[in-house]
């Protein structure tokens, strides 16, 4: 086992005694036990032996009573770290509030939960004076009364001298950490104690060097902003400004309401370009937020125009090199996370940090015709169009080759389609032959009934055409009679047409289905007249019972009929046994809700096996020897087609019962 691992062992111990969460156990902490395993358990190993459980023995109690010794200062590093952010601003400019929040977010991942972050905002671009100078201390003294400061972060040129004195009411020796700008110097003139910081870099040159790229043949820059003696980062623009004027032709328009550089801006030659470099507060004294007052100078500009703030891009901003707020605010989490993890801030060396980095705003490009050629390699452009083919070359030939195969999947997918629909159709016109030879098949079947049926009507025409005869011999002829004769004729024949109506009706042979609104109880009155002769025959008690009034259905006459009578004549089959005192045939309609209608076909047979309901309507099932399987299937078939459900099911007082529903139009739903 290695002395680091006796150390983490010994911080276990501590854990353990104190409950101090190992976060909190400092770097000192590892060396001071790493160098007593070194040091000082040299005698007692020497004294109990070198075997690795003799070791293990003498380091724990050793770093047990080291643990003792340690006790103190890991109780004093349990409560959580505070940060201070002073920021020299308010809370809506946007560029030191991005510095803020990337260091607060760059100290909750390191530890989350872990910091107690305050954030102070003085406002200073606004709010100066003696007053306000006196009145700090006391608002920062009373505040934090009581509470402690781990780490104080200063943000901003103008707000490091009080962030200094302020420093006085939190603790003189706590360190602080500065982000500022060149040009500045330290308040006190030299670096002050428990102080580290970085450096922020603007220059009033590299401004027209970014101007020179957008516009190659400048000759002159205008000067857009707050009066550089009250930007404090940016002093050093006025002497660099009167440098410049033996170069180009500077046009100073800082100070100038919004309005009259709205008016100024409109008319700048085609060889110029804006240098822009923030507005708090105009000639007219209204204030702004700096990239605010940049969209509305933007809308008349007439020029590109140049700024050096990540925050002004996507505002009007051309580009330029620019200072990103974001890794500022890295460079001062990171000395931040240095100071809580133990080094002094007073041996930290200030950070002159690189934040620049060319940027541009693609859109502004394109309005002034800037070809990224121009622009130095590396640079980075924000709001690009995603249409760009040469910016996204090879996307675009992808996504052509996944449209080329989609379209080749889309084709197959077609042709698949018009195969199965011509299979459908196909199979629709096979299932319409065979309901229409299940249909011949019960006509054949209910033939000898039928039959037997018309001989009824036929016998009586012949017995009443021989008595017609008979009367017209004698003399005189009995007119009445023969009229009575002839009413009798005419109602037989009738009846035998009513006969072989109703037969064609079920035979009638059909190359599609033909939805038509009628009463369902008009098919069961055909039905029941198809029926009646082979009940009689059979000694059945056929009859129907329900619902009087109209049941409007949408579907196919014929079809309707078919189901009918497949259930009934099953239901006859069933019951061929049975005596003919108790051989009963109900056909019965009944309404569920208000909008569908349930027709049941009942029995007084033996009804049907409780483990066979779920099979009756299978293709191809059937109990009966000379039976093809396909009656019960049919009927499902056409009943599922028109929007109805069926079952069978079997009676308490005996017999089975089969079950059909239909959807009622809406026109008697309603």
């Amino acid at each position: 086992m290695s002395r680091v691992r006796y150390a983490w062992l010994g911080i276990a111990l501590l854990q353990t005694t104190f409950r101090t969460p190992a976060a909190e156990i400092s770097k000192a902490d590892l060396f001071y036990l790493y160098y007593l395993d070194t040091c000082i358990l040299g005698v007692p190993r020497f004294i109990c032996g070198r075997t690795n459980a003799a070791k293990l023995l003498t380091r724990t109690i050793f770093l047990m009573i080291v643990g003792l010794g340690a006790a103190p200062h890991a109780l004093a590093q349990t409560s959580a770290p505070s940060v201070l952010i002073i920021n020299q601003t308010d809370a809506s400019v946007p560029f030191w509030s991005n510095v803020h929040s990337t260091i607060r977010s760059a100290l909750t991942s390191a530890a989350p939960g872990r910091f107690a972050i305050y954030e102070e905002y003085l406002d200073l671009n606004r709010f100066r004076g003696t007053r306000y100078d006196e009145i700090l201390p006391v608002y920062f003294r009373e505040k934090y009364a009581g509470k402690h400061i781990d780490v104080i972060v200063s943000l901003g040129s103008l707000v490091l001298e009080n962030t200094l004195r302020l420093r006085g009411e939190l603790g003189t020796e706590t360190p602080l950490v500065f982000a500022m700008t060149d040009g500045v110097p330290l308040p006190t003139g030299k670096r002050p104690p428990h102080t580290t910081g970085t450096f922020m870099q603007f220059s009033l040159h590299d401004m027209v060097t970014a101007a020179r790229l957008l516009v190659p043949e400048l000759n002159q820059v205008a000067l857009v902003g707050d009066p550089y003696e009250r930007q404090a980062a940016r002093r050093a623009y006025g002497p660099q400004s009167k440098e410049l004027a033996s170069q180009l032709q500077v046009v100073d328009l800082t100070g100038l309401a919004v309005s009259e550089l709205k008016r100024r801006l409109a008319m700048l030659p085609p060889t110029a370009a804006i240098l822009y470099t923030g507005i708090y507060t105009d000639g007219d004294g209204a204030h702004y937020v700096p990239r605010e007052a940049l969209a509305i100078l933007a809308k008349t500009a007439n020029r590109p125009i140049v700024i050096e703030s990540d925050t002004h891009l996507g505002y009007g901003g051309t580009g330029g090199f620019i200072v990103s707020s974001k890794l500022v605010g890295e460079a001062v989490a990171a000395q931040v996370l240095r100071i809580l993890a133990g080094e002094s801030a007073a041996e930290m060396p200030f950070v002159r940090g690189e934040f620049r980095k060319p940027m541009f705003d693609w859109r502004e490009l394109s309005k002034w015709n800037i070809s990224e050629s121009s622009l130095p390699p590396g640079s980075e452009i924000r709001f690009r169009s995603p249409m760009l083919l040469d910016e996204y070359r090879w996307l675009l030939t992808g996504a052509g080759l996944v449209l080329l195969i989609q379209a080749g999947m889309i084709s197959a997918l077609l042709v698949e389609r018009h195969r199965r629909r011509v299979a459908e159709v196909k199979s629709h016109g096979r299932l319409l032959e065979v309901m229409h030879l299940s249909r011949t098949a019960a006509a054949g079947a209910l033939s000898g009934s039928i039959a037997h049926e018309l001989n009824q009507p036929l016998g009586a025409i012949m017995s009443n055409a021989e008595a017609a005869e008979l009367l017209l011999g004698m003399n005189p002829p009995d007119i009445g009679q023969l009229k009575e004769i002839l009413a009798d004729i005419r109602q037989a024949d009738q009846h035998a047409a009513d006969i072989i109506q109703h037969l064609r009706k079920l035979l009638k042979r059909t190359t599609d289905i033909e939805l038509q609104e009628f009463d369902l109880n008009m098919a069961i009155s055909d039905a029941l007249h198809i029926l009646s002769a082979e009940a009689r025959k059979r000694n059945v008690a056929l009859s129907a019972t329900g619902i009087e009034q109209p049941l409007p259905v949408r579907a196919d006459k014929v079809h309707l009929l078919q189901v009918i009578l497949n259930l009934a004549t099953n239901g006859m089959d069933a019951i061929a046994d049975a005596l003919p005192s108790v051989r009963l045939m109900t056909i019965e309609t009944s309404l569920r809700g208000q909008s569908q209608v349930e027709v049941s076909i009942s029995d007084s047979g033996t009804g049907i096996p409780t483990e066979k309901l779920g099979e009756v309507f299978d293709t191809f099932y059937t109990t009966k020897q000379q039976g093809t399987g396909l009656g019960l299937s049919i009927a499902r078939t056409i009943v599922e087609t028109y929007g109805g459900k069926i079952w069978a099911e079997n009676q308490l007082t005996g017999g089975a019962v089969f079950r059909f529903t239909l959807p009622l139009i809406k026109a008697h739903a309603s």
